[in-house]
């Protein structure tokens, strides 16, 4: 139904400008949040193995990371909007998400290694 949709909304527009909104999005989402996700797994899981390593870290980051925001910059007035706002609905869909599945960041956290209660609490 959504890629129904999103194909009808598409169609109304010119080739140019849906590949364009794409590729914009795919900046976004992709490969701006994989130069952010390295850096946060090697600043908060600095202990954990990884089968290779980024030589001269963080200069290849910075590099990638401002190239991407140079080409996301200069993309357009209306592809960045969309760009942005396919993002927000996809965070907005991801909470909407864990919040239905009591996930991060909605999780009850476990008290002394001991899950949670799932029902009301029983009768004593």
């Amino acid at each position: 139904m959504v890629i129904g949709v999103v194909a009808i909304f598409a169609s109304t527009l010119s080739l140019g400008m849906v590949i364009d909104a794409l590729i914009t999005t795919r900046i976004l989402v992709q490969f701006i949040g994989q130069v952010v996700a390295l850096t946060l797994l090697r600043r908060h899981s600095p202990e954990m193995p990884r089968p290779f390593r980024v030589w001269l870290y963080p200069v290849p980051n910075l590099v990638a990371l401002f190239g991407w925001i140079f080409l996301f910059a200069t993309s357009g007035t209306e592809v960045i909007a969309f760009g942005l706002g396919t993002l927000a609905l996809g965070i907005g869909a991801f909470f909407g998400w864990a919040k239905m599945t009591r996930r991060w960041p909605f999780a009850v956290e476990a008290v002394g290694g001991i899950d949670p209660p799932t029902g009301p609490a029983p009768a004593r």
